[in-house]
């Protein structure tokens, strides 16, 4: 961190002597990424692709969640009548369906890991080339978006970006819809 912090001020210490060498003024620009990851509608589109895409494994394991809870009430209605024996197997059959249940719940988890880690690296990649964008429309020498501690809302350019993703996402919408 402390490394970020010295390369950005080293940064701007060059634009700034630069800007005084040149008589140009420098202009700098701060984006808030947390902020865009949130409100961006492609941030939204990718969660419902997740959801959607993962609905069925959820609805199969709330199934299964169900079918326990099932199982243990009918368990502990009836063990009082039960030999030990069968109060043992039942036992077995609960604690082999309680597994089963955390090992899909587990592999479900880590395959919507796998798929929100390959959508977000493709939403930071439409944010890059929206800031990339932004940059050379209005003329940004310098835009920043990592490590920032303070920033004066002048020089924060995070609602155009933001705009740009929106216009962006309408544009596919109705690309997508011709």
């Amino acid at each position: 961190m402390q490394n970020i912090l010295k390369v950005v001020l080293s940064v701007m210490v060059i634009a700034l002597a630069s800007n005084v060498q040149a008589e140009t003024p420098v202009k700098l620009g701060v984006v808030n990424v947390a902020l865009l990851l949130e409100k961006a509608p492609q941030a939204r589109m990718a969660d419902a692709i997740l959801k959607k895409e993962f609905a069925p494994q959820q609805a199969e394991l709330k199934g299964l969640a169900s079918k326990l809870e099932k199982q243990q009430a009918k368990y502990q209605k009836n063990k009082s009548v039960m030999s030990d024996g069968q109060k043992l197997m039942k036992e077995r059959e609960l604690t082999m369906l309680t597994r089963d249940i955390q090992r899909r719940r587990n592999d479900v988890q880590e395959l919507l890991n796998i798929r929100r880690n390959e959508e977000l690296a493709q939403l930071q990649n439409i944010v890059n080339d929206a800031i990339k964008s932004i940059g050379e429309k209005q003329s940004f020498d310098l835009i920043l978006y990592e490590g920032i501690a303070y920033t004066n809302n002048r020089v924060d350019i995070t609602d155009d970006v933001l705009n740009h993703l929106k216009t962006l996402s309408k544009k596919q919408r109705s690309d997508f819809n011709k």
